[in-house]
């Protein structure tokens, strides 16, 4: 495809924005906490638009795209029910305790809560959890990049990770916000264009609804809940697996979501950050969805069936793009560089944070100072997205990088979200329950995953087993006194007892 000079010039005044924007905010990037939590001084609406543009990016535009071509509406849940009741939980239950506990990281409390043991097993866990995403995000970036522009493979992710590394090694969680909020903005407009295009060309909505019911195996495309016998997205994995598993462990337990509001400047302004969140995402299900209903309207014949033999996923959104017209087509790529952009440095700067924290000056180098655990981050940050290239490449195997992305989740979210409910929400829960499960959720999400089981229900069943070992693991242990629970469970305020290095 031939970009005419106008859209050159909008993607390349995109991006000039974006990194001018980053580097002019690092410019007081003095220590860790900086790079890490924007010296706590991050404004409500900027982390709550920092929010929206984390969660939806590259991989959603395009792997939504590729999922509502092949399933319909079902897909807007993971907004309807996955987001907008998680996201109100997480503001008014869990944020206050987390963001008062002073943390910088989702491990570093659950230490706190349990022991080092379960910090530092948590931290690996979560880190190469965001070392996928990368290879998730690097994949979405290549299907577009690829069939746009021509670009092979290792260009079209090497040219993003240069250009999303520069910003953020320089100016770390404060730029990320920053540009965001950029980024959030061009998002919704390029995704609207993208519908209101592509429904023009099909003939508006009872025209689109006409043409897709006639094709062979839709008559659910245009149901948002399925019936129980639908082999992937039945209601029963969806409210299971997807509303009481992934939606809330993916808004309470997901570093790269939380980081965010642990640098607002109090705890009100990271509630307010969550509701401002919630409210805009509340448009995303249809701008995201739609368009993979759209291109089954009217490229059904050129992309095929959307069956798992003869699908190949990243199609769907680069043949819609081609309707948009010259200065459009730009303002559409830019959002989608704004996607691409805001998921890599949420993950990537998130992933350096819990190495550093938790790891590093947790285990190797107790002492670390500000500057050093600066210096580290940094180089942490070029490590994970070399590392991310590598992971690429198995996300390929998968047939749509929405699918990569929540089976990634799925390994890990199960048995983080029993770890956080019954730390925070009881106080007999022991440091050796802890330990069983998370090893118990996540040892039998691998299991499932080997086995061939779906990610809803691999979410779901990890959950109920890390909650099942930890209560049973509780009744033969001891627990922390009550002083040393104190600011870490929801009905014992006040700050929690001084303990060496997270032991009891």
């Amino acid at each position: 495809m031939q970009l005419q000079p106008l859209d050159i010039a909008l993607i390349l005044l995109y991006l000039a924005a974006i990194a001018g924007v980053g580097i002019w905010v690092g410019r007081g990037v003095r220590s860790g906490r900086d790079l890490f939590l924007g010296g706590r001084s991050l404004p409500w609406w900027a982390v709550g638009t920092s929010l929206v543009v984390s969660d939806i990016g590259a991989k959603d535009m395009v792997g939504l795209a590729d999922d509502g071509y092949r399933y319909g509406l079902v897909m807007a849940n993971f907004d309807l029910i996955g987001c907008v009741f998680p996201v109100l939980v997480a503001a008014f239950l869990f944020m206050p305790y987390l963001w008062l506990a002073g943390v910088y990281t989702i491990p570093e409390y659950l230490g706190r809560r349990y022991n080092e043991t379960v910090r530092t097993l948590v931290g690996v866990c979560l880190a190469l959890s965001m070392v996928a995403m990368l290879g998730v995000i690097y994949v979405s970036a290549a299907s577009m990049f690829g069939t746009l522009l021509g670009w092979s493979f290792e260009m079209s992710i090497l040219i993003t990770a240069l250009v999303v590394g520069l910003y953020t090694v320089i100016g770390g969680l404060k730029a990320v916000v920053y540009t965001d909020f950029v980024s959030c903005i061009v998002l919704i407009v390029g995704a609207a264009l993208i519908c209101l295009i592509g429904l023009g060309e099909v003939g508006g909505w009872e025209a689109l609804r006409a043409k897709v019911s006639a094709l062979p195996d839709t008559e659910h495309h245009f149901n948002v809940i399925r019936p129980a016998s639908d082999p992937d997205y039945g209601w029963p994995a969806v409210l299971l697996g997807l509303g009481f598993v992934l939606g809330p462990a993916y808004w309470i337990g997901n570093q790269a979501i939380v980081q965010r509001t642990f640098g607002t400047t109090s705890q009100s302004a990271a509630r307010a950050s969550y509701v401002l969140c919630a409210a805009i995402k509340t448009i995303f299900p249809l701008l995201l969805v739609v368009p993979g209903l759209i291109a089954l309207a009217l490229f059904h014949e050129k992309i095929g069936p959307g069956g798992a033999e003869d699908w190949t996923g990243g199609r769907v959104l680069p043949e819609l793009v081609k309707l948009l017209p010259s200065g459009v087509l730009g303002i559409v790529l830019g959002a989608f560089l704004a996607g691409i952009m805001s998921n890599l440095d949420s993950y990537v700067n998130s992933a350096s944070t819990l190495v550093v924290t938790d790891l590093y000056k947790a285990r190797l180098r107790k002492g670390a100072g500000e500057r050093e655990c600066l210096v580290a981050g940094r180089v942490l940050i070029v490590v994970f997205l070399l590392g991310g290239i590598l992971l690429a490449y198995q996300v390929r195997k998968f047939s749509s990088v929405f699918e990569a992305f929540q089976t990634y989740l799925s390994l890990i979210q199960g048995a983080l979200l029993a770890l956080l409910l019954l730390g925070m929400l009881t106080r007999r829960t022991t440091p050796a329950a802890g330990v069983a499960a998370l090893l118990g959720g996540v040892g039998a999400a691998l299991w499932m995953n080997w086995s061939g089981v779906h990610f809803l229900w691999i979410a779901w069943w990890s959950f109920v087993t890390a909650l099942g070992a930890g209560i049973l693991v509780s009744l033969f242990t001891r627990p922390h006194p009550e002083e040393r629970l104190r600011g870490l469970v929801w009905f014992l305020p006040g700050a929690p007892a001084e303990t060496e290095g997270g032991e009891a």
